[in-house]
């Protein structure tokens, strides 16, 4: 592993790569949906809530990241390598860059982006709050973009091994949507499974009784759990597509 190499691959595609426009634009359009809920948020109050009381502006963001974020992050990155893998490109990579600086640099590229969004929305909420003449709530703006980027960056590393492990870019959408479908039958199991452990959705509905306000008390503990849980989450499937990329035969 190399940093600058990293650097390197994480810069291409930011700034040149051919995927890089369609990234952002897809990061946009899920900014403009967080958008749109925020600005109808009294219609959306209405069909969710019972009693409102004022508007949670965090919290109605957190739940677009949460029911949305999944399908935004598969459509921007289950082709993120299988796409290289199927023109031949990977091959003219990896003669320049080590295996894993390339995915490290696909992956850094990726959650940039998304971490990027969350960051966005995140000072959406506070315009908002503030032109509803809300009391600012920085502790759970902050907690809401660090909740939201490393939910993000949990379907990021699934759909970044899908890719890594696919020949083509049919291959790693079919297999996304089902790997996607078999998380949300997971944890649609309820609380008596044990399968919600492997569901990154379990550890962001953690955080969400915490975005209405800053936790408290034991609540520090859950929100770290919660955090660290995604974190480490996010380190295991990096660690699977930088394993599957060592032993692939390119």
């Amino acid at each position: 592993m190399n940093f600058s190499e990293i650097w390197i691959i994480g810069e291409d595609e930011t700034f040149r790569g051919s995927k890089s426009r369609h990234v952002w634009i897809f990061g946009g359009i899920f900014i403009f949906l967080c958008f749109l809920v925020m600005h109808y948020s009294t219609s959306y109050l209405f069909l969710f809530f019972s009693n409102s009381g004022g508007i949670p502006y965090i919290l109605i963001s957190y739940q677009v990241v949460l029911f949305i974020g999944p399908l935004m992050t598969m459509i921007s990155s289950f082709d993120i390598v299988s796409s290289e893998i199927e023109i031949g490109s990977v091959r003219y990579i990896l003669s320049k860059v080590h295996r894993s600086s390339f995915i490290l640099g696909k992956f850094f590229f990726l959650f940039l982006v998304f971490t990027s969004v969350s960051f966005e929305i995140a000072l959406i909420c506070l315009i908002y709050q503030y032109s509803a003449g809300n009391a600012f709530q920085f502790e759970s703006v902050i907690l809401f973009w660090i909740s939201s980027s490393l939910y993000l960056g949990c379907f990021i590393g699934i759909f970044l091994f899908i890719s890594t492990l696919s020949a083509n870019n049919k291959i790693s959408f079919t297999m996304s949507v089902v790997f996607l479908g078999i998380l949300i039958f997971f944890i649609l199991q309820g609380n008596e499974s044990y399968l919600k452990y492997i569901t990154p959705f379990f550890y962001g509905i953690k955080n969400l009784e915490f975005m209405k306000g800053f936790p408290a008390g034991a609540g520090y503990f859950t929100v770290f759990e919660s955090l660290f849980s995604m974190l480490l989450y996010i380190l295991v499937f990096l660690s699977m597509s930088l394993l599957a990329i060592k032993r692939r035969d390119l």
